[in-house]
């Protein structure tokens, strides 16, 4: 009687915390190394790699549960790293079955040894595996809820966007990274949130607002860029446009004059373009008619090789600062 109370006892401790702990075994590295080269163990995982096409869960189990030690965690570490080094997409069962994998004790430890020092770590470390394996998995299907959201017309990017920083941050992230995979339906209407009124009581930050621009090559986009506050964000993409070069990147650029800290670096950006286009030639011949930017333009143009242009303009343009460019040539 008290026997059977025992084990019974004992059971219901095992249910509560999980199997009991053991200590691992010590094996050689170069026997670990052998387990990982066995062909048998490799065919073994190519069997198994079947019924992960099926999503066959359970029939997985049952086949790695047969398999005696320590071909079975060698089998289980490779089947793991497989599914992680292929981008296996793993189904809602096959996540559950990844999931338990990092509640699994290894059975088997192998001593590193450094420069007088030496610890042991698992032989093969398919909790880990797993592990990375089960936050990929999260991550993409929190894209996917993105992307449908996004297409749905359901995605508004104030509430989106508010919260606690670190899921602020992984969601800004995730935008910036997935943006370019919606539909442009999609994409006008995240940027409309932002464009469509005239006064704009949020605004997310630049990283976001860059990537918005880029993506949906919308002017207005731009237009509320350059009136947010420079950074470095903003600054990139300005040299990012130029190194682009065409029609529309350059006039991007002009209308980041409207920023009093980006003017410089956008007139700079500007006298570098050759040939300088007949568009960027009458922006940079208004700009020479301003006291402020006169000067600016003019050593610009003289530092990039466009003297013979600029003596052309100061000959035949009375709208220019004449004085203020001669002098700042001088």
């Amino acid at each position: 009687m008290q026997q059977g109370m025992l084990s019974s006892l004992l059971l219901t401790t095992s249910l509560l915390f999980g199997p009991v702990l053991v200590s691992a075994q010590e094996m050689q590295t170069e026997t670990a190394q052998q387990w990982l080269q066995d062909q048998q163990v490799h065919s073994k995982v190519a069997e198994l790699l079947e019924y992960v096409a099926r999503d066959q869960t359970n029939e997985l189990k049952f086949a790695l549960e047969r398999l005696a030690l320590p071909q079975q965690e060698v089998v289980r570490f490779l089947l793991l790293d497989k599914l992680e080094k292929q981008d296996v997409i793993l189904t809602p069962r096959m996540a559950i079955f990844v999931e338990s994998q990092i509640k699994m004790i290894p059975s088997y430890q192998v001593v590193e040894k450094g420069d007088g020092y030496e610890f042991t770590v698992p032989a093969f470390n398919y909790p880990a595996v797993a592990n990375r394996l089960l936050k990929r998995w999260k991550q993409d299907q929190t894209t996917l809820d993105f992307i449908l959201a996004a297409e749905r017309g359901e995605l508004q990017l104030q509430t989106w966007l508010t919260g606690p920083q670190s899921l602020v941050q992984m969601r800004e992230a995730l935008l910036i990274r997935e943006l370019d995979s919606l539909s442009p339906e999609a994409l006008d209407g995240l940027v409309k949130q932002l464009t469509a009124t005239p006064l704009t009581t949020w605004l997310p930050p630049s990283s976001v607002v860059v990537r918005l621009a880029q993506v949906s090559e919308d002017a207005e986009m731009y237009n509320l860029l350059w009136r947010m506050k420079a950074d470095h964000f903003s600054q990139n993409e300005l040299e990012r446009l130029a190194s682009v070069g065409d029609d529309f990147s350059w006039r991007q650029i002009m209308s980041s004059t409207q920023n009093p800290s980006l003017k410089a670096q956008a007139i700079t950006l500007l006298t570098k373009a050759n040939p300088l286009s007949t568009e960027v030639k009458q922006f940079l011949i208004t700009r020479m008619a301003l006291p402020d930017d006169a000067p600016l333009v003019a050593r610009e143009l003289a530092k990039q090789g466009h003297s013979s242009w600029l003596e052309e303009v100061i000959a035949g343009n009375n709208r220019v600062k004449r004085g203020l460019i001669l002098q700042a040539l001088q």
